[in-house]
């Protein structure tokens, strides 16, 4: 097996390739943790965690500040290793943490505009600063969660690589590390302008455009294996998205008697909990079935029904009907069997 050299090693320890089919930063034949088991057993978690102990050798050498970075990555490890053996966190962590790389070694100014890394599909948030003097910025936020937004501006006081600002119950510290900015929001999503459930604080990097991370329905949470992932993609085909984007909340739904083993889950964008929702119910051996709010080209919204159990395509489960019932009240929502 090939090591790479100490100084450029990923999480600060010796890293070699794997010696199995699946490939990662580090030993698989030696994997002792429940997140290496995790990563090592999933060929796309593994990939990722190759890719960052590549990107990780060219991103150190390059960086302002070395020393930063590696303490900033023995603080992602513990907190990567708080998935344990969740496929669905560990898969966003090191979504999130690739993106960060690829912007970390870029010059820091306090004249920017930046874009949080995004936790979710459904979240957005954008901070422009300037600088108006030795120890003051301007800043204008602008946040999003789904149908949820807010916004603030103010002035922060600059004490060596951090400006803070207080007004009223909110207090924000801004952080410059190396090419990036933290924020840190205190006082709760209400008390600094923000919807509910819209959040400030979070990583951002600077950047013009929205930051796009290629989220999938695992990475997300809403389903718990790849087969299932794959079977959504096959069975939905470009629906696939929709739900994608309908993500952005998710709660335990009520049992079904049909389906006395199914997990089901109730899916909405975060702020529009009657517009392009979703329930989703999943049982053992693969078995699915979904009920998916779309808009019509009469921007009128219908649902579709899908599943791959051959004798329930002409018939729904019962606490998909009660969902559709429920969300329609006293109008009339067509439902779509679909192929």
């Amino acid at each position: 097996m090939l090591a790479f050299n100490l100084r450029h090693a990923l999480l600060l320890t010796p890293l070699v390739f794997a010696a199995n089919s699946h490939a990662a930063s580090f030993d698989c034949a030696g994997a002792s943790s429940p997140v290496e088991k995790a990563i090592c057993a999933d060929p796309y978690t593994s990939s990722l965690d190759e890719k960052l102990g590549k990107l990780w050798t060219t991103t150190l050498a390059q960086v302002a500040d070395p020393q930063a970075l590696k303490a900033d990555q023995r603080l992602w490890l513990k907190k990567r290793n708080q998935c344990a053996a969740n496929g669905s966190c560990l898969r966003r962590e090191y979504l999130m943490r690739l993106k960060a790389l690829e912007y970390v070694t870029k010059p820091f100014s306090w004249d920017a505009t930046w874009k949080i890394i995004p936790w979710g599909v459904s979240s957005a948030a954008e901070i422009t600063t300037r600088r108006l003097d030795a120890t003051h910025i301007a800043f204008d936020i602008s946040a999003s969660n789904g149908g949820n937004s807010g916004d603030m501006d103010g002035v922060a006081t600059i004490d060596g690589d951090v400006a803070h600002f207080e007004g009223g119950s909110c207090t924000l510290k801004f952080s410059a590390f190396n090419g990036l900015l933290d924020v840190d929001s205190d006082g709760g999503d209400g008390a600094c302008g923000g919807g509910m459930g819209v959040y400030y604080g979070g990583r951002y990097v600077a950047s013009e455009q929205p930051i796009a991370i290629e989220y999938d329905l695992l990475s997300l949470g809403v389903v718990h294996t790849q087969q299932e992932d794959q079977t959504l993609r096959t069975l939905l085909k470009s629906d696939y998205q929709t739900l994608l984007q309908n993500s952005g909340s998710m709660a335990t739904g009520e049992n079904s008697i049909d389906v006395p083993e199914g997990e089901v889950n109730e899916l909405w964008l975060r702020g529009l909990a009657t517009s392009n929702a979703a329930i989703l119910m999943s049982a053992p051996g693969g078995r699915i079935w979904l009920v998916l709010l779309v808009f019509d080209e009469q921007r009128k919204v219908r649902a579709r029904y899908y599943t791959n159990v051959p004798k329930w395509k002409t018939q729904v489960p019962d606490v998909l009907l009660a969902w559709r019932e429920r969300l329609a009240g006293n109008t009339t929502l067509p439902l779509d069997l679909m192929p």
